[in-house]
């Protein structure tokens, strides 16, 4: 018997004429770039997430994440784990539609240039397909 793979589909991404959502960064001389696939909304929804700063929004100032204020302090295991948990538990209630598989700091050795990267890697839970974003701070 033969067996055969199916693969769900979110129905949005089955009109291609539709658009979604808006892409970032807001760099269009006057409009936005709009995203006509749901892996690519969840991407920059996630992303939009990661960069705001709870407080920030003023309807909803639970959104988003810790990661801003601790960017400035000196970044130990235990900051980690903290943006880690923040990153997580703001995913989980915002953006539901995602799982996180895993989250990796990397920091230059020494912390010579005061640069820190955040690759989240995260699979979307309608389709199984897996993304990576990663968030560069310098």
């Amino acid at each position: 018997m033969a067996y055969v793979r199916s693969t769900r589909v979110d129905p949005r991404d089955l009109q291609r004429n539709t658009a979604i959502g808006v892409r970032l960064p807001f760099n269009a001389p006057g409009v936005f770039y709009s995203t006509f696939s749901t892996k690519d909304q969840l991407k920059y929804n996630l992303i939009n997430l990661i960069l705001t700063s709870q407080g920030e929004r003023i309807d909803n100032p639970n959104f988003g994440t810790t990661l801003r204020s601790q960017l400035f302090n000196p970044m130990t295991e235990a900051s980690f784990s903290d943006i880690e948990d923040s990153i997580r538990d703001s995913v989980q209630v915002y953006i539901p539609e995602i799982s996180i598989n895993n989250i990796e700091f990397t920091q230059e050795p020494n912390n010579v240039s005061n640069s820190l990267a955040i690759k989240i890697i995260y699979q979307i839970l309608i389709s199984g397909q897996t993304d990576t974003v990663t968030v560069n701070f310098e």
